[in-house]
C-alpha cells in the first residue's frame, strides 16, 4: 500500500514538472488557449534539449502586456526592447515579435519565429559574435529560466506585437544556455 502511494505521488510530481495543463488566468490580453499553445511550444523546445519546462506567470504576463501596449500605442508600433527589463534592470529576459497583420499572425507565430534561429545555433557559449543571430532561441532554452509571461497588442495599422518576458533572464555572455 505504501509503495502504491509513493508511486502515485512520484507520478504526480513528474507530471506536474513536465506540463502545466491549465492556465486559469493569463494576466494579459493573450487568450488562455493561445497561452497554453505558446507555453507548450516553448516547453517542447526545452524538452528537445533536455531541460525543465517553464511555468506560466501572470505577473510576467502583465509586465509583458504593459510593454506590448507601449510599443503599439506610444511607440508607433516600432520594435524596441526595454532598456532594463525587470525590477533591478536584469531580472527578466525579453523576446519581441512583430507581425504585419493580427489577422494573419497569431501569438504562436512569435514562438515559432524565435525557434527558427535554431538553424543558426551551434551548441557553444554565447559571445558577441553568436548572440545577435540566436538570442531569441537561446532565451527560450536558457536552463536557469523557470517562468514565462506573454503580452500581445494590436497596433493602429492592424499589426500584432508579442512580448515575452522570462524569469530569471538568460543570454549571459560567456555562458552556455544549457
Amino acid at each position: 500500500m505504501i509503495k502504491s502511494i509513493l508511486l502515485c505521488c512520484f507520478l504526480i510530481c513528474i507530471h506536474s514538472t513536465y506540463a502545466q495543463d491549465s492556465i486559469l488566468v493569463t494576466g494579459s490580453k493573450i487568450s488562455k488557449s493561445e497561452a497554453k499553445d505558446f507555453l507548450a511550444h516553448h516547453n517542447k523546445v526545452r524538452r528537445d534539449v533536455g531541460i525543465q519546462p517553464l511555468i506560466w506567470s501572470t505577473k510576467l504576463s502583465a509586465y509583458a502586456q504593459e510593454w506590448a501596449n507601449h510599443l503599439a500605442n506610444d511607440n508607433n508600433c516600432n520594435m524596441a526592447h526595454r532598456k532594463a527589463p525587470g525590477q533591478d534592470g536584469r531580472t527578466y529576459g525579453e523576446n519581441i515579435f512583430w507581425g504585419s497583420s493580427a489577422s494573419e499572425f497569431k501569438p504562436i507565430d512569435a514562438s515559432e519565429d524565435w525557434y527558427s534561429e535554431i538553424k543558426l545555433y551551434k551548441y557553444r557559449e554565447l559571445t558577441e559574435k553568436n548572440w545577435d543571430a540566436t538570442g531569441h532561441y537561446t532565451q527560450m532554452i536558457w536552463k536557469n529560466t523557470k517562468e514565462i509571461g506573454v503580452g500581445i497588442s494590436i497596433c493602429r495599422n492592424g499589426a500584432l506585437i508579442v512580448v515575452a518576458n522570462y524569469y530569471p533572464a538568460g543570454n549571459y555572455l560567456y555562458q552556455f544556455p544549457y
